[in-house]
């Protein structure tokens, strides 16, 4: 592309949970947006800018996924995480995952639990040029313990190498792990106030870390400038967390009215599962998963209460973001469009607010909110153009032939430009 470039005789999405607006037309200066405009205001005649008709097409901002295991190869379980495959092996996968990421329209993503400090190294190296990916928030490893307090159980850490999961059944070890995570890169530290009914250490009522540890998790980030997340299932874990001061809570899923409305009073972000424990239920026996084991789940339970509070979520204004622990075999890498549609079809929520879930508020959790997020001027131009408006049909985003080009900074890193310029029908490659 040229220095200067007109998306013309665009639909554009902004990203601000309304309506797209058809017939405009977006200039980009080098990495940023400088107008946003009618198509009939827009200058076509200027020889230093490199016009691109779009012919209807959406623009929208690129979105971000903010919870995200890059390093996870559609595995079955958390064994399979920690040891089916070798260090060398999840780290060329997460290099795949990142560069499959980039061209469905994820410009960023907010790691939330780094096998072996992969999302660090994968930062440095996108950041750097070797390899091609979207913006990274890096998160710390796991910081878990071996069990509730009550089931503390020391034999656990000698199983896990450290390298791989950090377990801290100490605050001075939790202490030590911080320091070392934030020293490796990590701008989000991963901690457990529950844990998961696919845990085989505590099921999803059960709190892992207490309420005394997560207070000196969360203090020893943020004295070391970083943000916090908690993995929050049960409701006496979600309580701890926002006690705690934790900056993004992970699944919410039991979350009852008093703690959504001490969630919006701090305007902590909240990250909620609804896509992955709806297609382990429905479709775990594909991946092995036996009828016993999906009943023993309370993951039906689950889904009912987040059903159940997204519109609270919505009306109270808790800045929500899109990210449902991608990487298992039921949500594989690569699906994530799959996710927003979910939420439209299962919830109800309207499209143009889903979107903004990806978008504005992704962009806020990534630490851009001021600089990415929406299509405005003196924003990055980190931005998707789709053939289809996804704020009228979601699934536009899960079909990757529809994402045709995809921009990071004003350069096209997806598509190609060429398509849409002067004397070329749009459409033809």
């Amino acid at each position: 592309m040229s220095r200067r470039t007109l998306l013309h005789r665009a639909t554009v999405q902004e990203g601000l949970g309304v309506a797209s607006r058809p017939h405009h037309s977006v200039l980009l200066d080098g990495e940023r947006i400088v107008a946003v405009l009618p198509e009939a205001q827009a200058s076509l005649h200027d020889p230093d800018v490199d016009v691109l008709d779009l012919d209807g097409r959406t623009v929208l901002p690129g979105m971000t996924l903010g919870h995200t295991h890059i390093a996870y190869l559609d595995v079955l379980d958390g064994r399979e995480m920690l040891f089916k495959y070798s260090i060398p092996e999840v780290t060329l996968g997460a290099a795949a995952n990142a560069a499959a990421m980039l061209r469905l329209g994820y410009t960023a993503f907010v790691g939330a639990g780094s096998v072996s400090g992969i999302d660090m190294a994968l930062r440095r190296a996108i950041d750097a040029g070797k390899l091609p990916g979207p913006r990274i928030t890096p998160c710390s490893r796991d910081l878990m313990v071996s069990g509730p307090p009550e089931r503390r159980n020391p034999g656990v850490k000698q199983r896990i190498p450290s390298d791989l999961m950090r377990l801290a059944d100490t605050p001075e070890e939790l202490i030590e792990y911080v320091d070392t995570e934030v020293a490796q890169g990590a701008e989000i530290i991963k901690v457990f106030s529950t844990g998961d009914d696919t845990f085989p250490n505590g099921r999803s009522h059960e709190l892992l870390f207490t309420a005394e540890e997560l207070v000196i998790a969360a203090r020893a980030a943020h004295e070391r400038g970083v943000r916090i997340r908690a993995h929050s299932r049960g409701l006496g874990g979600i309580r701890n967390a926002i006690a705690a001061g934790v900056d993004v809570i992970d699944h919410a899923t039991y979350a009852d009215d008093a703690a959504l409305e001490a969630i919006a009073e701090r305007g902590i972000f909240v990250v909620p599962s609804l896509h992955q424990p709806h297609r382990l239920l429905t479709t775990g026996t594909r991946y092995g998963k036996t009828p016993e084991y999906l009943e023993t789940l309370e993951f039906e339970a689950e889904v009912e209460n987040t059903l159940r509070i997204l519109p609270l979520m919505v009306q109270m204004g808790i800045p929500i973001v899109a990210g449902d622990d991608f990487g298992f075999a039921w949500t594989p890498h690569g699906r994530y469009a799959e996710e927003l549609e979910t939420y439209v079809t299962m919830a109800g929520i309207p499209a143009p607010v889903v979107l903004t879930w990806a978008t504005a508020n992704g962009a806020r959790l990534a630490g851009r909110g001021d600089e990415a997020g929406t299509v405005q001027p003196g924003r990055l131009a980190d931005l998707v153009i789709t053939d289809g408006d996804p704020a009228e049909d979601i699934t536009v985003l899960g079909r990757p032939e529809a994402i045709e080009m995809v921009l990071l900074g004003g350069r096209v890193v997806a598509g190609d430009a060429a398509r849409y310029r002067s004397g070329q029908p749009a459409g033809v490659a």
